[in-house]
């Protein structure tokens, strides 16, 4: 993508990180059992949903930093929707920190990183932060699945909910 803006990126973690503070602080009252049920979707269980979700947060931000990880993160089975939503909590600050020293020159390179399949991509890094900021909302969707199929309220994330918030901040 040509000439992606910084404050365009910037804006959309912007949004990206409210809404996944949003629906994980309502995950976080997710129980280890609630987690490890049987659940439809495509990751079976509400704990691989979150596992990938979170993980894949961090396996994002290691590729930004020239590291190409073997696969997502493990975590304990003992892991409750509250040690998600710390796990999370992390990452979001990995992800700031590496947005706060993002560039112009940064947005218009490439980055080559190594998938978990071992195979060797490159895209333009504008292209693969918005990239991350698209699989996040797809995935908040699933997590709002999760929350209702366990009787619990989900928080709307829409993009204009959030531009509201910030108007009356």
């Amino acid at each position: 993508m040509a000439n992606v803006e910084r404050d365009l990126i910037l804006d959309q973690y912007a949004y990206h990180h409210w809404a996944s503070d949003r629906v994980l602080g309502a995950a976080a009252s997710l129980r280890v059992a609630q987690l490890d049920a049987e659940w439809g979707g495509s990751f079976g269980t509400g704990r691989a949903l979150l596992r990938h979700v979170v993980g894949v947060e961090h396996l994002w931000c290691e590729r930004w930093n020239g590291r190409s990880p073997k696969g997502l993160p493990d975590f304990p089975t003992t892991h409750g929707g509250r040690e998600y939503l710390a796990e999370w909590h992390k990452f979001r600050a990995e992800q700031s920190e590496y947005l706060s020293e993002l560039t112009r020159d940064l947005l218009q390179g490439q980055l080559t990183y190594v998938n978990i399949k071992g195979d060797r991509l490159t895209y333009p890094l504008a292209d693969i932060l918005l990239h991350v900021v698209n699989h996040g909302t797809y995935h908040r969707g699933q997590i709002t699945h999760l929350l209702r199929d366990n009787g619990l309220a989900a928080p709307s994330t829409d993009y204009l909910v959030f531009v509201e918030e910030r108007r009356k901040e």
